[in-house]
């Protein structure tokens, strides 16, 4: 299980046809930020990181569901925007969010873009799932003018801790501890926020971080149970239902009936 889950980090195949064939794994895992308090608009916050007049042109790397996209949008951004993913199913999901934004595949290690076509380059909790770290880091580097900015998005070690143990303790309880090995990476992927800014710093001058921490107060335990079922390691067991099952079980709200998970993200604008 072990390897299994870090080749579905960053497999090809698997991203496009399994894991975000359509967006509904991913839309699953967003969800739960409803109940995030302080409520964090992540793609807001980003984006005003990034001090838009609102003629630059983005380049949005890993755009999935075109969140990022559509907040533009909302923002009534004038510049050109291109929203690129590994996914076709993704992009198909993003159309409908992503306003006037051209959406194209293509691979973050190689990307369809030319050379500083992009005043402002996003790459939002996609790197993880690149092999090549560093080609990635170079390739938006390339595809964003002198003078621009990039802006990555990585979760911290400590993001969704409280779940990554109740997968720990389910995956136990049913003998599947290799599951462990998952949930010891935390909800990072393999490539955390300070993992993160140690790789961009190689590759730009200048990385400033920008930590967003807060926490989910779940009043019911379906929208945990659900972003557990959308995730690689169990969807990569051979019974997925079975881990779900064994998760609900160890779900320990506090003496108020609510379950809380903390959350951490941050923003590395590079420039």
């Amino acid at each position: 299980m072990a390897n299994s889950d870090a080749y579905m980090i960053t497999d090809r195949d698997y991203l496009r046809t399994r894991q975000y064939r359509t967006d509904a794994n991913l839309a699953a895992r967003q969800s739960i930020y409803r109940f995030q308090r302080p409520r964090v608009d992540l793609p807001a916050a980003v984006l005003g990181l990034a001090g838009l007049t609102g003629m630059e042109a983005i380049a949005d790397v890993g755009c999935g569901n075109g969140v990022y996209l559509a907040a533009l949008a909302r923002r009534g951004h004038a510049g050109a925007a291109i929203g690129v993913d590994l996914s076709p199913g993704m992009l198909r999901a993003a159309r409908a969010a992503a306003g006037q934004a051209r959406l194209v595949v293509g691979d973050a290690a190689a990307l369809p873009i030319r050379d500083g076509a992009a005043d402002v380059t996003l790459a939002a909790t996609m790197l993880h799932h690149v092999p090549d770290r560093q080609a990635a880091a170079r390739e938006l580097r390339r595809v964003t003018r002198d003078g621009g900015q990039v802006l990555a998005v990585l979760n911290g070690t400590g993001h969704l801790a409280e779940l990554c143990d109740l997968v720990t303790r389910a995956a136990a309880d049913i003998g599947l501890a290799d599951v462990v090995w998952a949930a010891s990476e935390g909800l990072t992927g393999g490539l955390s926020l300070d993992e993160g800014e140690e790789l961009l710093g190689g590759v730009f001058g200048s990385v400033q971080r920008h930590d967003f921490r807060a926490e989910l107060e779940l009043p019911r335990p379906e929208p945990v149970l659900e972003y557990i079922a959308s995730m690689r390691s169990t969807q990569g067991v051979d019974d997925p239902q079975r881990l779900v099952d064994a998760a609900s079980r160890h779900i320990r709200p506090a003496p108020d009936g609510v379950v809380r998970i903390r959350t951490w993200t941050g923003c590395l604008v590079c420039r």
